[in-house]
């Protein structure tokens, strides 16, 4: 965590998730099903424990710039802060930023414009269209 700078104490993590943003819904990507609403907890039940699988079964959480990386080309990407109990997180051997869990609290969505210069970027991308 300290490497990727990742915000934690001993038994939470602040990570980051692009969504699709719809009538002030935040929608998973995965699952168009799958809804995010700030204050509120999500969770699944059937979280893939094995570290061998890069994208197993579970809430993928990951650094910002992971989350701005994968949503750059949606029309309605909103960044989510969320935050995890350190002890429920799986961190795939082959991880470059990206972890997943069965259950977080959805903090708040971050202006892209606090997502350092590649929010930025995106924030005006956007006003452009």
């Amino acid at each position: 965590m300290d490497f990727y700078g990742i915000k934690h104490t001993k038994t939470k993590a602040t990570f980051y998730k692009a969504v699709h943003k719809s009538d002030d819904k935040y929608i998973a990507d995965y699952d168009r099903n799958f809804v995010y609403s700030i204050g509120k907890f999500v969770k699944v039940e059937d979280l893939d424990r094995d570290a061998e699988e890069d994208c197993g079964r579970g809430i993928h959480i990951s650094t910002q710039n992971f989350a701005l990386s994968f949503g750059q080309d949606w029309k309605d990407l909103a960044i989510i802060e969320v935050e995890a109990k350190i002890d429920e997180i799986v961190l795939p051997k082959n991880s470059n930023g990206k972890v997943r869990t069965s259950k977080v609290k959805v903090l708040r969505e971050v202006p892209l414009e606090e997502c350092g210069l590649y929010g930025k970027i995106l924030a005006k991308r956007r006003l452009k269209q």
